[in-house]
């Protein structure tokens, strides 16, 4: 094992060749995450950039320690985080017409490219954690993001058989909904059977609104409750 070790320590054709694999393997794990959610940078860029970066720290390796030339080796390494500066912009740029899209991907990027410099210089403890975190910000926390984003209220259409009803209805959700915020506006019914009312709850999320949607479709007056935007 400590012989292995002091050969991928060093610069020769076995840790040339495990380190440019290593590089594949993880710039494709988070490749193929990427490539899952339709990014613009997929697979076999992500690959490309993890392994690009790892043979740019290793011909800086080379010209030092091989050929002797009296060069610092991570300067041609910095050249690669800012280069790959342009690769992320250019995901960041593609966009819709109401958001802009890529940050996750352009910052994917940027790490993949310096997890290929580590890989490179033989620091593979430290691109294998660099990789963990990658993989659990991209693949975990992705979903406690997305439910973090939910609206905090829940919001339904309701329809009841006339205008009349609209004060019953309203001491009915002062008993549901207790101490909750909730707001109510009048609209036209959307069946546009006459004399039915449209109402528009807005309630905020401190109740369980499967359980609130089935109170008030119970109601002897309602013509009709769905939930909306929700």
């Amino acid at each position: 094992m400590e012989k292995m070790m002091e050969i991928l320590a060093g610069l020769n054709a076995w840790s040339v060749l495990f380190r440019l694999l290593l590089a594949a393997v993880f710039g494709g794990c988070i490749g193929l995450e990427r490539g899952k959610h339709n990014r613009a940078a997929g697979l076999r860029t992500h690959i490309l950039v993890c392994v690009g970066s790892t043979v740019t720290i290793l011909v800086g390796l080379y010209t030092a320690q091989e050929l002797g030339f009296a060069s610092d080796p991570m300067r041609i390494g910095a050249q690669v985080i800012s280069g790959i500066g342009f690769l992320g912009a250019g995901t960041i740029l593609h966009r819709d017409h109401t958001q802009v899209t890529g940050l996750t991907t352009a910052a994917g990027l940027w790490t993949t490219a310096s997890i290929g410099l580590a890989i490179g210089v033989g620091a593979y403890w430290i691109a294998l954690v660099a990789f963990a975190i990658m993989m659990v910000t991209v693949v975990v926390l992705i979903r406690l993001e997305r439910s973090s984003k939910r609206p905090s209220v829940y919001t339904y259409y309701l329809e009841v058989e006339s205008v009349e009803c609209i004060n019953t209805l309203c001491e009915t959700l002062e008993k549901l909904l207790g101490e909750a915020t909730y707001a109510v506006d009048i609209t036209p019914a959307k069946s546009g059977c006459s004399p039915h009312v449209g109402v528009v709850l807005t309630a905020a999320r401190t109740c369980d609104g499967r359980v609130l949607l089935e109170q008030l479709r119970s109601i002897e007056y309602m013509v009709a409750a769905v939930s909306i935007g929700t």
